[in-house]
């Protein structure tokens, strides 16, 4: 059983002048023990609303029962669950609020009825309050309660609307919510009577009866609910059950498959296929006449273990915004282990296969659709060549490795490119071309990109994408992460030259990278933004160590705020040598716009943190968690 107990202490000595050591010891030690009174009592308190709550559903029985010294009892419930039980009086008290039930069934706390209910409706059954005491000032405590399960809590509230208070140090003792909790002469019943109006309930004691349902993994567990997941194929979810007893009778929402047995120790559940569908599964047990209950609620979710799978069903799915089924993109195959890939098509590769592309792989007729089948198992595909475009070209869920100079080049005009939940090796560029073709939509999103380059602290030529002649209409480069190879190498180069282009650069976690001799550099067009970005380095490096963010070409335009490219955080590990984070380069012999607001400083640096804003959980393989909320990557 879950209790929570939240007792605040605080001691504030301001002077202790002249105070004897063992003074301040006793008083301490008065302290604790009255904090540790107050506890127990909280303690004792709850057990009695637990121990009401099983009265009430009347769903349970007693497996066993012992009684102890002080005369407390300690029951064994049928699902597995103990409760010590102490009868009238629960502890010293000034102030305490009488707990009832009221004819709407509803809980009753100090005179006050509240909307939750304490009996079952329709098969829900009521809460159970669980209360707690909250320091207000030293010795000053009031009453909290809670009425789902302790996840949030509100001030009990005296009839004139009033906190209600309790003292760690009253003298006046008072009865609980239960009067008397004992056996029955003939040992086979508990009897419990209510303090609040003398209601007398009576719990079986039967041995050899349970019904216990184990509550999954926490991870498994969402808001009350057990999340069971929906798979293609169908696979079964199950936990541990202890039902001891005669018979079982499963009870379970319309579409769920649902098995238990005596003996086997496990409920096994297949949800329909259906996402979000919630329900109630309820277990009885019998023993003779008595019949022991619970319950476990349920939700469905749907969980996808092969995106071929949910191709062929004709749902699709997404690569970046752009929907991939059997209508869009017909003629879907299965690659595995060993294979390759030598014409446009739409290519599923299966989960941790191996495979390889070793020449250049043109999309001239159609498009060119990758895709890793496993969501949580990639394949990694060697590029012996690179992607030369003219059709659409999406990847999603793969790991690519190219030795090359480069890995993408465009020979046409192209509508989409999208490359989605990507790891790229690189050991030069991603994208270089200096033909004068369009780009429509290119959109990189949720990918790692590793640059390997040469051995050295700055490997140069490390370009993400050299479309010098390109317009790329909108580009999207959202939530990655560019690295270095190692912590201790760093990689520069041009990040984004194209002709023209409305850019969305928000964030991305770059860790070793240095935008040298260029940033994004484009005549910068429509509502585009550079922001949320975290630059990290730990490299001390002497020369070409200024990183440069924007070089708006001639004829760029700007947002209205300059909260589109002022929002980005830098942090250099080292001081000797540091990188330079510029938002800016400026020339104008260069060609630099000269539409940069007015007021706005062109010397002016990306803000430096004096903490780091970055994790570095793994830096081999790309996992850098953000400790700056809202600000760059993040990726499972």
């Amino acid at each position: 059983m879950k209790i929570y107990k939240y007792i605040g202490v605080a001691l504030m000595v301001l002077s202790l002048g002249a105070c004897k050591t063992d003074d301040l010891e006793r008083d301490i030690d008065a302290l604790k023990d009255r904090v540790t009174a107050m506890e127990a009592k909280v303690d004792r308190l709850n057990e009695s609303m637990n121990m009401i709550r099983v009265a009430l559903d009347g769903n349970k029985t007693i497996q066993s029962y012992t009684e102890n010294e002080d005369g407390s009892y300690t029951l064994t419930l049928s699902d597995g669950n103990t409760i010590t039980l102490t009868q009238g009086e629960i502890g010293a008290t000034d102030v305490y609020q009488e707990v009832s039930i009221s004819t709407d069934g509803n809980w009753v706390i100090g005179g006050v009825e509240t909307e939750h209910r304490a009996l079952a409706v329709g098969g829900e059954p009521g809460v159970t309050p669980q209360f707690r005491l909250t320091m207000e000032s030293e010795g000053k405590y009031y009453w909290e309660v809670s009425y789902d399960g302790e996840l949030t809590w509100e001030e009990v509230k005296s009839q004139q609307g009033t906190r209600v208070y309790a003292s760690a140090s009253g003298s006046s003792s008072v009865a609980g919510p239960i009067a008397s909790a004992a056996p029955n002469a003939t040992g086979d019943k508990f009897e419990i009577t209510l303090t609040s109006n003398g209601t007398k309930y009576e719990i079986p004691i039967v041995s050899g009866l349970a019904c216990a349902i184990t509550e999954p993994n926490p991870e498994d567990m969402e808001n009350g609910y057990w999340i069971v997941p929906i798979t293609l194929p169908a696979v079964t979810t199950s936990t541990s059950v202890d039902l001891k007893g005669d018979a079982v009778l499963v009870s379970a929402p319309e579409g769920w498959t649902v098995t238990a047995e005596i003996g086997n120790g496990t409920l096994t559940i297949i949800p329909p296929a259906q996402d979000g569908a919630e329900g109630i599964i309820t277990l009885q047990v019998n023993k003779g006449i008595y019949w022991a209950i619970d319950q476990i609620k349920v939700r469905s979710k749907r969980v996808i273990t092969s995106l071929k799978a949910e191709y062929e069903l004709g749902d699709g799915f997404y690569i970046g915004d752009e929907l991939v089924s059997k209508e869009t993109y017909p003629g879907g195959t299965l690659i595995e282990n060993g294979g390759t890939i030598s014409k446009s098509g739409v290519h599923f590769i299966a989960g941790g296969a191996n495979i390889s592309i070793s020449s250049n792989l043109a999309t001239t007729e159609a498009p060119l659709v990758i895709v890793g089948d496993d969501p949580n198992n990639p394949p990694t595909i060697t590029l012996g060549g690179y992607f030369l475009s003219s059709e659409n070209l999406l990847c999603k869920n793969v790991k690519l490795v190219r030795t090359g100079t480069y890995m993408f080049n465009v020979n046409n005009d192209v509508n989409k490119v999208i490359f989605d939940q990507c790891e790229i090796e690189l050991s030069g560029s991603f994208g270089y071309s200096t033909n004068s073709y369009t780009i429509v939509d290119f959109q990189f999103v949720n990918n790692k990109v590793k640059f390997t380059g040469t051995a050295g602290s700055l490997a140069g030529g490390m370009n993400f994408v050299n479309f010098a002649n390109v317009k790329i209409t909108n580009a999207n480069i959202s939530n990655n992460i560019f690295y270095s190879k190692s912590d201790d190498t760093s990689a520069r180069g041009q990040f984004f030259t194209v002709k023209e282009t409305a850019i969305k650069l928000e964030n991305n976690t770059f860790c070793n990278y240095i935008q040298n001799p260029q940033g994004i550099k484009a005549k910068l067009t429509g509502d585009w933004s550079v922001r949320y970005n975290i630059f990290y380095s730990n490299i001390s490096v002497a020369s070409n160590n200024t990183s440069y963010l924007i070089w708006a070409l001639e004829g760029s335009t700007f947002p209205a705020s300059n909260d589109a490219f002022e929002s980005n955080v830098a942090y250099n590990a080292v001081e000797e040598n540091a990188t330079v984070w510029n938002v800016f380069y400026f020339s104008t012999s260069s060609g630099t716009s000269s539409e940069i607001p007015d007021g706005y400083d062109l010397k002016s640096r990306i803000p430096q943190e004096e903490e780091s804003p970055l994790q570095i959980v793994d830096w081999e393989n790309g996992k850098f968690v953000s400790s700056k909320a809202g600000y760059g990557a993040t990726i499972e």
